[in-house]
């Protein structure tokens, strides 16, 4: 009887510990907000004929990211997933000379689109870091609207591929299935089409062209991640 009631008890004492380390697994969802800094150049448009390779950062010094990304985490290491990012751009007056002419108002925003997968180190204290790789496509679009009657707006689109968006974060558990993660990513892409849209009055025109070179350009992003986990 008493070793009976030893075994129950060691069990018992056991099962938390058990079912703390057992692999998690089933659908995650992440909520991403920050700020990314511009880096880099964004080519050169075949017109006009003076066009060189500027960086993104005269045109937006930065932009302000809404980021989801699901997926499935398989275990407690490995995640992949898909994420889909609309930026509010800053753009950069200081640079642009007509975004400060009276009745001009300018606006820009980045639109990203991928697949990405992560993996869990070792966790320490209350936190489990975690590195990221993700591949995807970006649009990147800069206006300049005129409020006179009759004048000319032009929306000009920059798109092209994201080859790499390296992260690294840690994962902060704030309830059962919730859990705050600071990180840092760095993606690095490539426009490689350019397509503007210029109206005047009820006149509108669309050109399409591949860039005459490319460059890369970064977005240096510091942030937060809120993680909805099985």
């Amino acid at each position: 009887m008493t070793r009976a009631i030893v075994f129950a008890a060691t069990i018992l004492a056991a099962a938390p510990a058990l079912a703390a380390e057992a692999p998690v697994s089933g659908v995650e969802i992440g909520l991403r907000l920050g700020y990314a800094f511009a880096a880099g150049n964004r080519g050169v448009p075949p017109t006009p004929a003076n066009a060189g390779d500027a960086a993104v950062g005269d045109f937006v010094s930065g932009q302000v990211p809404l980021w989801l990304d699901a997926g499935y985490r398989f275990n407690h290491e490995l995640y992949a997933g898909a994420y889909f990012q609309y930026g509010f751009g800053v753009v950069n007056d200081d640079r642009q000379d007509a975004c400060r002419v009276d009745n001009v108002d300018c606006s820009a925003s980045d639109v990203r689109l991928g697949v990405m997968g992560r993996y869990h180190l070792p966790s320490f204290s209350q936190l489990s870091p975690w590195v990221g790789l993700g591949i995807g496509y970006e649009w990147g679009t800069f206006s300049l609207n005129q409020s006179v009657i009759g004048a000319t707006n032009t929306d000009s689109t920059w798109s092209g591929f994201e080859f790499a968006n390296i992260q690294l974060g840690a994962d902060y558990k704030v309830a059962q299935r919730v859990a705050l993660a600071p990180f840092v990513s760095v993606s690095i892409g490539q426009y490689g089409h350019r397509s503007e849209t210029t109206t005047s009055g009820n006149t509108s025109n669309t050109t399409d062209d591949d860039l005459v070179r490319t460059s890369t350009h970064e977005w240096i992003l510091i942030g937060v991640r809120a993680a909805f986990a099985p």
